[in-house]
């Protein structure tokens, strides 16, 4: 006999956005915090190791594989996306740590979902201030200053922060997510993603021991470094465009409602700016020029446009219950907006007030 097919990354966080998450994408939308049986189903797959070794998880993707996976979990459950994409900016940076120790206890765990991490780093790609300063102190660095923006509060167990040094160098620390003496927590009222445990952090005088220092970066590097990742935008907001013109395609009410044009419409507009997407993250693969980042950011808009154009269509075809808060219509209305500001750089900013 012919050995069995083995699925694909893709199409198992596929198969497990559709039969898993989806179906309780709702109730988990209007929780207090995700529950985390919502990301054992993720774990169990494989899929908290996909940044990590291959033998880890599912490792070894490429990125447009990896983009893939990112696209088909956030067509399942926004929230639950939100928070895992978060883990693994965290799995990255432990990856690369300098610090053998710290990376050696963590990394296992983490790309196997045993732990669930969190991070705050944004706001080092502001450069025009340190909002969160890294000061040497005997044994350590102090951190102080306002991180706006940290995702998994009360659901990780751990979070990387990143600060700057008055030497241009951005520390990467690794810090236990709880209150704790110079941290405190101001929870944020968001319209989206509220059980996610998205927070801001103002750290007064923490103290965080070498042993829990990953590595050191130049600040100047990373952000020129940062500005080619983040060019092209998170794919999470294709998952919700997948989602949206799939649901359209349900609300046909006969062969002349026009949201049957629509719905093949934006179908194949996802397809066409898919290939565009492995189109513009091959062109970011070298050193990538002004003209390059600029096509990036046009694509990132252009996600963004068909997301927002596809939940506008949904709305209009379902009618007044798509408003209600237990119809997905409304919610992937509200995570299409929210993925205009997130991982937003200069760049970005530009390209989608051009594309309005």
């Amino acid at each position: 006999m012919p050995p069995a097919e083995v699925e694909s990354p893709i199409a198992v966080a596929q198969r497990i956005a559709d039969e898993d998450l989806f179906p309780a994408s709702q109730d988990v939308d209007r929780s207090a915090l995700i529950p985390l049986d919502r990301f054992s189903v993720l774990a169990d797959a494989g899929l908290f190791g996909i940044v990590g070794p291959a033998e880890l998880g599912f490792g070894g993707l490429d990125v447009h594989e990896l983009r893939g996976v990112m696209a088909a979990v956030s067509s399942g459950c926004g929230a639950t996306f939100f928070a895992w994409a978060q883990h693994h900016g965290v799995v990255r940076t432990v990856s690369e740590a300098s610090n053998g120790e710290l990376r050696d206890a963590w990394l296992s765990r983490l790309c196997r979902g045993e732990v669930v991490a969190g991070t705050a780093f944004a706001h080092v790609r502001r450069a025009d201030q340190r909002a969160v300063t890294a000061t040497r102190v005997p044994g350590g660095w102090r951190l102080d200053g306002f991180a706006p923006w940290a995702t998994s509060w009360g659901i990780a167990e751990v979070f990387t922060v990143a600060a700057e040094s008055e030497g241009g160098e951005v520390i990467w620390t690794l810090i236990d997510g709880v209150e704790q003496s110079g941290l405190g927590v101001l929870p944020l009222a968001l319209a989206v993603f509220g059980s996610t445990g998205t927070v801001a952090l103002r750290f007064h005088g923490l103290v965080v021991p070498d042993d829990r220092v990953l590595g050191v970066d130049d600040a100047a590097a990373w952000r020129a470094s940062d500005r080619i990742r983040a060019a092209a935008g998170q794919t999470g907001v294709l998952g919700v465009a997948d989602r949206a013109t799939r649901l359209l395609a349900d609300e046909v009410r006969g062969p002349d409602d026009p949201a049957g044009d629509a719905a093949r419409r934006l179908r194949t507009e996802l397809e066409n700016i898919w290939l565009r997407d492995r189109a513009v993250v091959e062109s970011l693969g070298g050193a990538a020029d002004d003209v390059l980042l600029a096509e990036a950011s046009d694509h990132r808009a252009a996600c963004l446009n068909l997301g927002q154009r596809a939940t506008t269509a949904l709305l209009a075809a379902r009618g007044g219950s798509g408003m209600d808060l237990n119809h997905p219509a409304q919610r992937l209305a509200r995570e299409a907006a929210f993925y205009v500001i997130q991982a937003q750089t200069v760049d970005g900013r530009a390209a989608t007030l051009r594309s309005v």
